[in-house]
């Protein structure tokens, strides 16, 4: 989650690749030859440009291929220039420039919201001009005001403790449910594909918690769907008329009328998701759009956490000795019952488990924020030019050897607890990580994230024996073969054996 109704469900949107007949081409011919032209001191273009589409083509089959040729290209990572049908779109490499990017002012991201919200959110026009008004307590823009009614209701202190409180509580009765299927399962034992199993054992309890079980009593298959737009996500971001993808937009709204027919105001959903609805009916915004704007909230809320917590699993299943140093490490935060009855313990007290949370989010890292600029600013010590388009990918500042180390391109569970003294084997702290974006629009969303996540993680490791049904599984890698709106899943299957612990 981030800015608005979470900037971080936004934070993978990729500029949209329209092309709508011979006109639009003639169009994207004359402003290809005039993106090309060099202005001073500005980002160098990529070479391997096609005509016409530019870098479009290779940034739609595989993104992160294309980031990674961007920084071997770049001189000292700078920023540089790709074409996408014509637009200018610079590319932010060093993890110095990222930080000044999200610092200036002139660096703005309300347009990629509203853009998104009605090209792949099923917004209406009217709720996207509405959400501009004022209203009675002169909270100004819903754009304007998003990021800090985020912040303030997600914060350390009794909000973040309720939402914490409630998802524990709905983790708990969920690992009942798996329980009791697993005891009446041939032999104790249910075998399943891991990807599939974390995405249900953490979606749910998390759903039941921000929303109320109601959504998933009328829509079992929800999370599903969520699978689906991701898979969807170049149709959906085409910006072609909606017909010639209707299946993939018919998914996104399934979704939304699942929260518009599910959500209750009197369930258990938290206050602040009923606070933002209310502020969205005083502007007269619809039902249907209250909906859709609380889907991007749920779509945030499973986009990176659920990606996180499977390449945790994964890589301490990969690596047994690393389990059992963590399993040493979590037995106290639980009691009796295998319930977390000191979250505090995980969180601050428990430096594997922080370890292997933090290279699971380097590791899986996908997405590219984007921001508009709306002046000329100087970043890296080039000239970024008025109107153009910016990109700020996460993956290439996390796999540079001179940050961390020789072994960058592995999965390593004590990267971040290791001494670093070890030639190739650094320690570059986890401020060398970011996943929750920056400046003003840093993730509001990261606390309940931490302990989402270090909950979930420790819970299932305390609660269940879960092994590879074939011993030799290949190593599974992240999948960068598409733009995508969350962390990135796994190039292959992974199916597992899970049994109670005893």
């Amino acid at each position: 989650m981030t800015s608005l109704f979470q900037l971080a469900a936004l934070e993978g949107i990729n500029l949209p690749l329209v092309a709508t007949g011979f006109a639009a081409i003639a169009a994207t011919i004359v402003i290809t030859q005039y993106g090309k032209r060099m202005r001073p001191n500005e980002p160098p273009l990529l070479p391997g440009g096609l005509p016409i589409f530019g870098h479009a083509l290779a940034f739609g089959k595989n993104p992160s291929k294309l980031f990674e040729a961007a920084s071997k290209w770049s001189t000292d990572s700078q920023p540089i220039s790709v074409s996408l049908l014509g637009h200018r779109v610079y590319i932010i490499l060093k993890p110095q420039d990222r930080q000044a990017a999200w610092k200036e002012k002139a660096v703005n991201f309300d347009e990629v919201v509203e853009w998104g919200l009605k090209t792949i959110f099923g917004f209406t026009e009217d709720a996207v001009r509405k959400m501009h008004l004022d209203d009675s307590a002169n909270m100004g823009s819903m754009y304007t005001s998003a990021h800090t009614f985020y912040r303030d209701n997600m914060a350390p202190g009794e909000k973040l403790n309720l939402m914490t409180t409630s998802f524990l509580h709905w983790m708990d009765k969920d690992i009942q449910d798996v329980t009791r299927q697993l005891e009446a399962a041939p032999g104790g034992e249910i075998k399943v594909n891991l990807a599939d199993w974390v995405r249900l054992r953490l979606g749910i309890p998390s759903t039941n918690a921000f929303l109320g079980p109601e959504v998933f009593q009328l829509d079992p298959n929800m999370l599903d769907r969520m699978v689906k737009m991701d898979t969807d996500f170049l149709h959906l971001s085409s910006g072609l008329p909606k017909w010639i993808h209707k299946d993939a937009h018919d998914n996104v709204n399934k979704m939304i009328e699942a929260i518009a027919n599910g959500y209750r105001r009197d369930s258990t959903a938290l206050p602040f998701i009923t606070g933002r609805m209310d502020q969205m009916a005083e502007r007269d915004i619809s039902w249907h759009d209250q909906a859709a704007a609380t889907f991007t909230i749920w779509q945030a809320l499973q986009a990176n956490a659920i990606p996180t917590a499977f390449w945790m699993i994964y890589g301490l299943l990969y690596h047994p000795e690393d389990r059992r140093t963590l399993e040493e490490e979590i037995a106290p935060a639980f009691d009796k019952s295998n319930r977390v009855v000191n979250l505090d313990h995980l969180v601050k007290n428990s430096p594997f488990l922080s370890s292997t949370f933090w290279e699971s989010m380097r590791y899986s890292a996908g997405s590219a924020s984007v921001r508009k600029l709306t002046d000329d600013v100087v970043i890296g010590g080039r000239t970024l030019y008025k109107d153009a388009m910016m990109m700020l990918p996460a993956r290439p500042p996390h796999f540079l050897p001179e940050v961390f180390g020789d072994d960058c391109n592995e999965w390593v569970a004590d990267r971040f607890v290791r001494d670093g003294t070890v030639p190739g084997k650094k320690n570059p702290g986890i401020r060398a990580v970011v996943p929750f974006g920056g400046g003003y629009t840093m993730c509001p969303g990261r606390h309940f994230a931490t302990n989402e996540i270090f909950s979930f993680v420790a819970t299932i490791f305390r609660n269940f024996d879960i092994t590879f049904c074939d011993p030799s599984q290949r190593e599974v890698r992240p999948k960068t073969e598409w733009p995508t709106l969350t962390g990135l899943p796994p190039d292959g299957d992974v199916f597992v054996t899970i049994r109670l612990r005893k």
